[in-house]
């Protein structure tokens, strides 16, 4: 007799309870990957914020009048101390003092200038960038 007769119709197949079983170690197995294609979306999205946000406040320290469209909300000053608004769809605030603490030649300055990158009006903070500022009067 071959194998195949040994067999009852009985036993043939997969009972209700083994493909529940598979159908739910399936589902875990989709959902946890779904939930990691999300949370690496996440994650690229808030590695891409940090970027543009440094870009855009080294780019506000070292000019800060930068330039923008006629409607937009910066309200940054030269030669003031203070400058804030919407710039790259961040809201920046930048702050500059002048620092007497090194001995310069005459007709040059120094200035200690922080920019801090919000993602909106006093939201959560992106990131924030300080330098120091050398420049020469033209006078």
């Amino acid at each position: 007799m071959s194998p195949a007769r040994l067999r009852s119709p009985a036993t043939s197949g997969f009972s209700f309870i083994e493909i529940l079983a598979c159908l739910l170690i399936l589902g875990l197995g989709v959902t946890a990957a779904v939930g990691m294609v999300m949370y690496g979306v996440l994650m690229a999205s808030r590695a891409q914020g940090r970027a543009t946000g440094m870009a855009t406040a080294m780019s506000v320290a070292a000019d800060p009048t930068p330039l923008l469209p006629k409607s937009s909300t910066w309200n940054g000053v030269k030669g003031s101390g203070e400058a804030s608004g919407y710039i790259n769809n961040f809201y920046v605030v930048r702050h500059e003092t002048r620092s007497q603490d090194m001995v310069l030649p005459d007709g040059f300055t120094s200035s200690l200038v922080s920019v801090d990158v919000y993602d909106t009006f006093q939201g959560h903070a992106i990131t924030s960038f300080q330098t120091r500022v050398l420049r020469q009067s033209t006078q």
